[in-house]
């Protein structure tokens, strides 16, 4: 017999942050669907741009595609460096949330009264 464990985090968050990880949730799907937007319209982009320097020669269709091959590699270049920001930012986060738990903590111990009973 399997018995599941109840969510209880979602009542330790207070009222606000459930909001806060609610619209971060819906503002990065909104994020992820404009960047596969511009994705589509940029290769569109670049097919005209090709085909348009195919019929002025070689010497043009080389050069164009050295030039999207580059925005190609800038723009990887930007989504590691943006990867690389958010993981940063969310272990600053959760280190931040550790150093919280551990003073809440600490404190606790120091505010418990001390029964010492002699025998």
């Amino acid at each position: 017999m399997i018995y599941q464990v109840p969510q209880l985090w979602s009542s330790y968050l207070s009222s606000n942050s459930r909001k806060v990880v609610s619209s971060r949730r819906i503002l990065s799907i909104a994020e992820v669907k404009a960047e596969k937007k511009r994705e589509a319209s940029q290769k569109a982009d670049n097919r005209k741009a090709l085909v348009e320097a195919k019929s002025q020669g070689k010497e043009a269709h080389a050069a164009v595609k050295a030039h999207i091959a580059q925005e190609q590699a800038k723009a990887a270049q930007a989504k590691k460096l943006e990867k690389l920001k958010i993981t940063v930012e969310q272990q600053a986060e959760k280190a931040r949330v550790a150093a919280e738990n551990k003073a809440k903590q600490a404190e606790k111990r120091v505010c418990l009264p001390l029964f010492i009973t002699s025998s």
